[in-house]
């Protein structure tokens, strides 16, 4: 098989822990009509001397065949915070989730296109517990960061390398109270032990193994990294304001057990008086409000143009590193010159233009005595192999806006207090996408007519950020 998607949301190299050998999974987000599906990625090369994942499991993130999901080029044709038509707000969500009360969280038609019954493990009560029970599958799950599983000593079923399940989802041993329940699989003592495994104090000793609940090991970055339902549990939880726990269960039809599918859901949802969300819309939500970059240090240096501040910036979600380039006092002021860049070897090399681009973005923010130019290190995120940066070379690649890299740049211009922006280049589409992400922008209105020898083309000014 040879697939080459490009990724829309950070690509992330995730390594799931627990006995035998650990063996790296690597997938990339794409987004489809407004919803989130799964692209597969696919590397024959070790990792830290690790041998390849097998060929069955390479596409351990897909459903189906590649042919199930088709990317397109990804930029934002609606805010950040408006919710999917027919759907409640993740703010909405929210509150329902801090006042114990359930969601119905959908992912994408192309992957599960299923829903789940998730409510925060923290919120758990018996009453709770009998109606997921009674309107889902009954295989109650809850969802955890790994640190905390280690604190518990619940390790995954199978390896990594053993994994054969559909979406490649992590489960670890499972467990009951150890004391204070019965058999444990009552509703009864079912929320006890789901509510004690979110005691942040709760240790290894005070849980039994195996047991009735099903935990499973969230992958780290949550929705932004992982698109499942496993993540989604963590993500609202914490977002709430309650501990990282979320309990989750699928929904099934009571006629026949069947899998509830979209119709279903939304019926029942307005039946039951739940609100309901997508997948897709949380990772808006959290790409808005969530803080995925961080300012870690800034110094002043003197360039060829003149004298400019250098800030670092690092990824919550893959550890990459970001770099924003000041000139002048740009802090509280308004329609700042903005440049946004990725940046990377291989195209580096073979494309010098975008070398070239980036210096004459330097050159202009230092001749007008302020401005911003925001770099994009790809090198150093997690998705740093060649044949994936090759595939963003090809031809036929789109150069559409990333909202990832849009969120983050959105996030470096409040940090450094920049209160709006006019953006180098006459990119309609990214000046809409920043503004998507709460970013003020307009296109400056003084274009430069930089060649190919001093020179940011169209195709490649502001943004190759795919």
């Amino acid at each position: 098989m040879n697939v080459s998607y490009r990724s829309t949301l950070p690509v992330s190299r995730s390594t799931s822990r627990g006995s035998g050998r650990t063996v790296a999974a690597v997938h990339t987000t794409v987004r489809k009509a407004n919803r989130l599906c799964l692209a597969p990625y696919e590397s024959t090369t070790s990792l830290n001397g690790l041998a390849p994942c097998p060929q069955s499991r390479r596409l351990v993130m897909a459903s189906g065949t590649s042919a199930d999901t088709t990317p397109i080029p990804m930029h934002l044709d609606r805010d950040l915070d408006q919710p999917l038509p027919g759907f409640s707000s993740i703010a909405e969500a929210l509150e329902d989730i801090k006042a114990g009360k359930f969601l119905l969280v959908l992912d994408d038609e192309s992957r599960e296109n299923e829903g789940d019954l998730i409510i925060a493990a923290s919120k758990v009560t018996p009453e709770s517990m009998h109606y997921l029970v009674e309107y889902s599958s009954g295989v109650v799950c809850v969802s955890m960061e790994g640190k905390d599983l280690d604190r518990l000593k619940l390790p995954l079923m199978v390896s990594s390398a053993e994994n054969e399940d559909t979406m490649y989802t992590a489960f670890a041993i499972t467990c009951d109270l150890r004391d204070g329940i019965t058999t444990g699989i009552s509703a009864s003592d079912r929320a006890k032990t789901i509510k004690h495994m979110a005691n942040p104090d709760a240790i290894a000793g005070d849980f039994r193994r195996p047991g009735h609940i099903f935990p499973l090991r969230c992958r780290p970055g949550g929705v932004l990294v992982r698109p499942g339902h496993t993540e989604a549990a963590v993500d609202v939880s914490r977002l709430a304001g309650l501990p990282p726990v979320g309990v989750l269960c699928e929904v099934v039809n009571k006629k026949d057990g069947s899998m509830a599918r979209m119709p279903d859901l939304l019926k029942m949802a307005e039946e039951h008086g739940l609100k309901c969300v997508t997948i897709a819309d949380l990772i808006n939500y959290r790409l808005r409000h969530d803080q995925i970059v961080e300012l870690v240090g800034s110094t002043q240096v003197t360039s060829k143009h003149g004298p400019v501040t250098v800030h670092s910036f690092k990824s919550n979600i893959d550890g990459s590193e970001h770099i924003a380039i000041t000139a002048g006092d740009i802090a509280g002021k308004s329609a700042v010159l903005a440049h946004l860049q990725t940046r990377s070897a291989v195209p580096d090399v073979l494309l010098p233009s975008s070398d070239v681009s980036l210096d004459a973005a330097v050159a202009r923010i230092s001749s007008e005595g302020s401005g911003v130019v925001m770099c994009f290190n790809r090198d150093q995120s997690l998705d740093s192999s060649t044949s994936a940066t090759l595939s963003q070379l090809s031809p036929d690649a789109s150069t559409s806006a990333n909202v990832y890299d849009c969120a983050a740049a959105a996030q470096m211009l409040r940090t450094l207090k920049v209160a709006s922006i006019q953006l180098l280049s006459n990119d309609e589409r990214l000046a809409q996408t920043l503004r998507h992400c709460s970013v003020d922008v307009s296109i400056s209105q003084q274009q430069e007519n930089w060649s190919a020898n001093g020179a940011v083309k169209d195709s490649d000014l502001m943004v190759n950020l795919s």
